[in-house]
């Protein structure tokens, strides 16, 4: 398993800060962030999830529907 890829989402692709180890930027209000963990096996197949979240005056607010259960992945 890869470790979880966090990145700014503003307008075009992945764009600075990322949430990584060493990064010592602090979150603030109207950032707003992609979670991608995933995990790849080589040579036959990767999957990445994605959650969108924005940063709020209170803390975050998750913009991703979460799934109900492992068994009913789809919310």
């Amino acid at each position: 398993m890869v470790p979880v890829t966090n990145t700014s989402r503003i307008m075009d692709g992945h764009e600075w800060p990322y949430l990584v180890k060493g990064n010592k930027l602090p979150l603030a209000a109207n950032m707003t962030f992609s979670d991608e963990p995933g995990i790849y096996i080589p040579g036959e197949f990767g999957v990445r999830l994605e959650d969108d979240m924005h940063i709020t005056e209170s803390g975050a607010e998750l913009l991703t529907r979460q799934s109900p259960s492992l068994e009913q992945p789809f919310a």
